[in-house]
């Protein structure tokens, strides 16, 4: 059959039309998308917002369907896409590759990436949830940045740190798993985060950068891990009904400057027997009870 425009469509068969996919070439993008049968026919606003097949979008180079890197895709894939697909053969999302894609509502990211680049997904204010696979190992700075749909992540024991505002002004985030390779949570990494209230942080993490959790306004406990040997300036300032925090380190960490500065709670809990806090610790009363 000759290429066809999707609006010279006019008769399609299949074997299993909920499942089989047709592939279609758009020249005016220079990208090839893909719909099932059984959404047929589009809608006109369906038509500005098909899956693209990541695979084959590089900007301003030959496509290929063995694409390994998504590079900066901004104003190439378009505001209007609601949905990507990224294939097997990618194994590194690179920087701002996704930035500004307004209407995407979710990713498909398979256990093929290494590495999601700083800004990846910078500003998609529609992006509810997304996986991130066992196979990644580095999260750039901002890759989540103002991501304000986004309601709960986990991070996979894979990746070894969270780099500066990695998820910062995710302000729909309610809930945080940090897998016990983490070492690091880098400055401003869940900064404003302002209905975050549950976050677990691994067993592994040696530094919590500045202002890291400053302004989550809805936390109410923390528990910092014995692992932990330096809390930032400002760390969690303005978390302003966090009543209970618990620091399981025998040897106190090394404190910027007020880490605590407008929290609730006025004690700290500290293993019995724990050395270096002393009576005060960051502005609190030290509360030798753990």
């Amino acid at each position: 059959m000759a290429d066809k425009k999707i609006s010279q469509l006019t008769e399609l068969t299949s074997a299993d039309s909920a499942i089989d996919v047709l592939p279609l070439v758009d020249s005016d993008l220079n990208q090839t998308k893909k719909i099932k049968l059984a959404d047929l026919p589009l809608s006109d606003a369906e038509k500005g917002s098909l899956v693209p097949f990541t695979t084959d979008i590089q900007a301003g180079v030959t496509q290929t369907r063995n694409l390994t890197t998504i590079t900066d895709l901004d104003g190439y894939i378009g505001t209007n896409v609601t949905s990507i697909y990224i294939g097997s053969n990618v194994t590194s999302i690179g920087s701002s590759a996704f930035y500004n894609c307004t209407a995407l509502t979710s990713v498909n990211i398979p256990d093929s990436v290494t590495s999601i680049g700083s800004s990846a997904f910078q500003n998609c204010t529609s992006l509810t949830s997304i996986v991130i696979p066992d196979s990644v190992e580095t999260i750039g700075s901002s890759a989540f940045y103002y991501c304000t749909a986004l309601t709960s992540i986990t991070i996979p024991d894979s990746v070894t740190s969270i780099e500066s505002a990695t998820f910062g002004s995710c302000s729909s985030l309610t809930s945080v798993t940090i897998g016990n390779s983490v070492t690091s949570i880098g400055s401003f990494a869940f900064y404003f985060c302002g209905i975050l209230t549950s976050i677990t942080i691994g067993n592994s993490v040696e530094t919590i950068g500045g202002s890291a959790f400053s302004g989550c306004s809805s936390l109410t406990s923390i528990t910092i891990p014995d692992s932990v040997s330096t809390i930032g300036s400002f760390a969690f300032s303005q978390c302003s009904i966090l009543a209970t925090i618990n620091c399981l380190a025998t040897t106190a960490p090394a404190l910027g400057s007020n880490p605590f500065a407008g929290v609730a709670a006025t004690e700290i809990h500290v293993p019995v027997g724990a050395t270096g806090y002393g009576t005060t610790y960051g502005g609190l009363t030290v509360v030798s009870d753990l």
